[in-house]
């Protein structure tokens, strides 16, 4: 009874964590679009960027696709299954390294929150050869859970020689 007890709750934090930021990030795309709707200056950094996913089912790489589209100012434009991969153009993606942290943040919560606790599928690191996510959950376990994406203290805006090479022109 314990045991399912913990599943439960850390099933929860992990649904209520990407629901959250789901919504989060919903909020602030509107904001950010109407935004550039009302104002006369242009704001635009349009790219297109080719994102690896570790998503293993087709159920849950069409429930990313979903996500993502639903997102103001970004649009998945093709689904590749081999290797697993997205294309998705981003409307205001100055910072293309920023912008890809926060679709592999997305992608992250999505994962766990869909995947069941203890099963073998937990989410994976989101670049190959980046560390696992360590972030803990309510009951101080990883769980598969991942840590809050990067955000640059100063930028400049303007991607790096090394953003345009993996895609994102």
């Amino acid at each position: 009874m314990i045991d399912w007890l913990r599943r439960f709750a850390v099933r929860s934090y992990r649904i209520g964590r990407f629901v959250g930021y789901f919504i989060y990030e919903l909020i602030a795309s509107n904001v950010i679009v109407a935004w550039e709707i009302i104002t006369p200056r242009s704001g635009l950094s349009p790219v297109i960027i080719a994102m690896p996913l570790r998503s293993r089912t087709k159920g849950e790489r069409t429930l990313f696709v979903g996500v993502v589209t639903l997102t103001p100012g970004t649009l998945s434009l093709d689904l590749r299954d081999e290797p697993a991969t997205l294309y998705i153009h981003g409307m205001h993606a100055s910072d293309v390294g920023r912008f890809r942290r926060r679709l592999h943040y997305l992608e992250d919560l999505l994962l766990a929150a869909w995947r069941p606790v203890g099963s073998a599928q937990q989410v994976g690191p989101a670049v190959p050869g980046a560390a696992a996510p360590t972030a803990a959950g309510p009951s101080g376990e990883s769980g598969g859970l991942p840590p809050r994406p990067e955000t640059p203290a100063a930028s400049d805006g303007k991607p790096t020689d090394r953003d345009s090479e993996e895609g994102g022109r």
